[in-house]
């Protein structure tokens, strides 16, 4: 995914291509050089009016490319990354095109923007390839918006050098307050870069639920929030991976390593009293959200310390529990120990939906079935393991029928209808330390 820190370094990359003329084709007849591509007509209107890159610079999710012709127009392209969007911006030199630098899983793709950038002499021996993949291009775009989005929201990217905690703080609580706190932070008018990872792993380690209300978050509440996710941010761009991500993704807490991680999609609220607008132009903060109810306990909010004490102890296994491998020395890989996984059958057979152990390792064929201690449903096949993702019941595991239920208007509405909760000391226990909620 590719939130705030992603597109910073992707701005900073297209740097290198500043004050430099866009050329329509690279100055070599080798025939392995790729043509430009989308979008189109782009490349021979900018090459056509000598149009020069006259700044590159992102802010929030986005990068913008400012160009400059020799009339003196100017004009804007528009980066926006999606979930798996990438940029790439090298040199190239004497004509030798160099792909090596360009990730092996991009190389046979077609970009989705190429752009090849010459010195403003006559002889252009020496260029700058741009390319971007999976990106939306939007093109032309306004000059003026792009500087004003820059100049509004720059103190308050989590990304920027110019970031002002303060900026941020006055923005959640006059734009955001009346929203829950993970809508606010996925708002990109509030706080511009901040993706679903930052949002997740951020509010745990300031110890506060994201279903909390802002106006229920005490100052110190809201600083510390604002000072995890600029530290986690920066941490990601600094690095160019994400940080350990202690909820994000998990079953069992980081932090406390009780197996009590909840997950629920929430968010996507409007602050429109109008219910037919409660969820316009806001669905993209409706995301999959996880949390530790140990150590996020949903104080502060309308929920009675009474609810929410009897909520904490109606969770499974809320004590501390050990992550180690508990995996049977039988079902463990024998030849790479240790590297053992758990994954779904995914082909539509008699096997569809089960879970099954592999290795990490690509080359190695390790296999072995992982639910040989499930219960058969009325099917005579082996029950599905599945989780949950509605209010009452978010992160925790139940088994089921892998065909549904006969009565269900679903496609596949064939099964007997079989469900049961998980027991943890009876289902989950032997695989607890491989467990994901995106199996």
């Amino acid at each position: 995914m590719v939130e705030g820190p992603g597109a910073t370094r992707n701005g900073k990359k297209a740097q290198v291509a500043v004050g430099q003329r866009v050329i329509s084709v690279p100055p070599s007849n080798d025939s392995n050089i790729p043509l430009p591509t989308q979008p189109q007509n782009l490349v021979g209107e900018l090459s056509a009016t000598h149009t020069i890159l006259e700044e590159a610079f992102s802010i929030g999710k986005e990068v913008f490319l400012i160009f400059t012709s020799s009339m003196g127009a100017e004009t804007a392209l528009r980066l926006h990354f999606g979930m798996n969007g990438s940029l790439s911006a090298r040199k190239v030199t004497n004509n030798n095109f160099q792909k090596n630098n360009v990730a092996p899983w991009k190389k046979d793709k077609e970009p989705s923007l190429r752009l090849y950038f010459g010195s403003c002499s006559d002889s252009l021996s020496n260029y700058v390839v741009v390319e971007a993949w999976e990106t939306t291009v939007s093109y032309p775009v306004s000059v003026t918006h792009a500087r004003t989005k820059c100049m509004e929201l720059i103190s308050r990217d989590v990304c920027a050098e110019l970031f002002n905690a303060q900026d941020m703080f006055t923005a959640i609580r006059e734009s955001g307050n009346g929203l829950i706190i993970s809508d606010a932070l996925l708002n990109q008018d509030i706080c511009p870069g901040v993706g679903n990872i930052i949002k997740i792993e951020s509010l745990h380690r300031s110890k506060v639920d994201p279903r909390r209300r802002v106006n229920s978050l005490t100052d110190p509440e809201l600083r510390r929030i604002i000072r995890h996710t600029r530290k986690f941010s920066m941490d990601w761009y600094k690095t160019g991976r994400a940080g350990t991500k202690l909820v994000y993704n998990q079953t069992i807490c980081g932090s406390c390593q009780g197996m009590t991680v909840k997950m629920q999609k929430i968010g996507g609220e409007s602050q429109s009293n109008n219910s037919n607008d409660s969820k316009k132009g806001h669905a993209f903060m409706s995301r999959v959200t996880f949390w530790c109810s140990s150590c996020q306990p949903n104080i502060g909010s309308n929920v009675p310390l009474a609810s929410l004490s009897k909520e904490l102890s109606n969770q499974p296994n809320n004590n501390a529990v050990s992550t180690a491998n508990n995996i049977p020395n039988k079902l463990q890989c024998p030849q790479h120990w240790n590297t053992t996984k758990l994954s779904r059958a995914r082909k539509e057979n008699a096997n569809h939906l089960r879970i099954f152990y592999s290795c990490k390792k690509k080359s190695c064929q390790h296999f072995a079935w992982a639910d040989g201690h499930f219960p058969n449903c009325k099917c005579g096949k082996k029950t599905v393991l599945r989780v949950s993702k509605t209010e009452r019941s978010g992160g925790q595991w139940f088994l089921c029928c892998a065909s549904g239920d006969s009565s269900s208007s679903s496609s596949k509405g064939n099964g007997c209808g079989h469900f049961e909760w998980a027991k943890d000391d009876v289902h989950l226990t032997p695989i607890r330390s491989l467990l994901t909620p995106l199996l």
